[in-house]
């Protein structure tokens, strides 16, 4: 399957007659012995009974459609560092090639949840002007392939592999309008979505059934600080230092813990037990995951860090602003609540912004969250994961702000 021609080193789509990228210019010319093993992930998303729509529609009709689920779905892969190309009666998708991405799952998961989004805003236009229904499909799948260029390149960027098939499998057994995750691809992002339980399905080239689970949400699951797992072993110094803090919280004293090593050594695992204990003392837990894609958006972490810690992560409009105003202090500039209220992503569109420029924006919100923060009553502990990812926005702002606090250079 081909992914689409793409700049092997910034990921940028390229022209067809290009010699150099658009973005990083970077020469586009590629040997025909470049291609090379990678970790990726593999999205298909098919549209659900289509001959039934094209033997509604006409055949100019249906090619709009098909043109413009193709092109917003592009946009949403592009966005989340993905390649994309139209298949069929859908898209396929790569995360992880020909720019390597840590996080290639987790950003086609994103991706999935955006193009399930972008095709039920498309399936409301489709079903009043055409009658028909509009539904889309999407399996996901990880693993290693052989990626490269396909002869002299004009074939475009390949993927090659058994995860590709794989994908397209988990595509077919997905329900309408959801998201199928085969096994690798939920293990690489159980502690950062909300997933279904297991379960076995029959896929066509498999004489026995795989397991595979549905993605219902982004976001640590319902149960992820209510109890602590299995005792956890040789972390014990690590362990009393962190209930150490929270007793300093809880007695009016905060500050700022750095958990830093490499992947795979058991930062998020500490994080769930030092959670799991402090609200078992009555500490309010909130918890938000920096994005490597999301670095360029300021406030990006206190924004998602803000909506839990004043109940808004679960409403919008009306209800969301009601609770903000009445979790700030009564006297708050009724101009500052207009910028909150656009930060968290609440804001009314009836209402415009105050013209201020980003400076001044930037300052009067800070201010606003200090005071905000400084009026709790309560002890609160916030826990930020791979802070690596921090925007700088974020880093100067409550509640990390801290003279000894800088984003690590390794995985937090």
């Amino acid at each position: 399957m081909t992914a689409g021609v793409a700049c092997a080193s910034c990921g940028t789509g390229l022209r067809g007659s290009a010699k150099f990228c658009d973005e990083c210019g970077a020469p586009t010319a590629v040997s025909g012995d470049t291609a090379k093993y990678k970790q990726v992930t593999v999205l298909f998303a098919d549209v659900v009974r289509s001959m039934d729509i094209a033997a509604t529609v006409d055949i100019e009709r249906l090619r709009e459609i098909m043109t413009e689920l193709v092109e917003r779905s592009a946009a949403v892969v592009q966005r989340y560092g993905g390649t994309a190309e139209y298949n069929g009666d859908g898209v396929m998708a790569l995360f992880g090639a020909p720019v390597a991405l840590e996080d290639h799952a987790f950003r086609a998961c994103l991706s999935a949840l955006a193009i399930q989004e972008e095709a039920n805003r498309l399936a409301a236009e489709v079903a009043r002007r055409d009658g028909v229904a509009l539904r889309l499909r999407v399996g996901l799948n990880s693993g290693r392939v052989i990626a490269g260029e396909i002869g002299s390149g004009s074939l475009g960027y390949a993927a090659t592999g058994e995860p590709v098939g794989l994908a397209q499998r988990m595509e077919s057994v997905a329900p309408p309008g959801g998201v199928m995750l085969s096994e690798s691809t939920a293990r690489l992002v159980e502690h950062l979505a909300v997933l279904s339980e297991p379960e076995l399905v029959r896929i066509k080239g498999s004489d026995e059934p795989v397991r595979a689970r549905r993605l219902v949400t982004i976001g640590p699951p319902d149960g992820l600080v209510r109890t602590a797992e299995a005792s956890l072993v040789g972390r014990r110094w690590e362990m009393a230092a962190l209930d150490a803090m929270v007793d300093r919280a809880i007695g009016g004293r905060g500050g700022v813990v750095t958990v830093v090593g490499p992947p795979g050594i058991g930062k998020s695992r500490v994080a769930r037990e030092v959670a799991a204990l402090a609200a078992a003392r009555g500490v309010e837990v909130y918890w938000a995951f920096c994005e490597s894609h999301a670095r360029d958006i300021s406030f990006g972490v206190v924004a998602r860090l803000l909506r839990a810690g004043m109940d808004v992560s679960d409403v919008d409009g009306e209800a969301a602003r009601a609770r903000l105003r009445a979790a700030v202090p009564p006297d708050t500039d009724p101009q500052d609540l207009l910028l909150l209220d656009d930060l968290l992503g609440i804001a009314d569109p009836a209402v415009p912004l105050p013209q201020i420029d980003p400076d001044a924006r930037r300052r009067r919100l800070t201010a606003l969250i200090n005071t905000a923060a400084l009026a709790r009553s309560g002890p609160a502990l916030y826990i930020i994961e791979d802070a690596h990812w921090i925007d700088v926005v974020s880093v100067r702002c409550w509640p990390i702000s801290s003279p000894s606090f800088r984003a690590p250079r390794r995985r937090c």
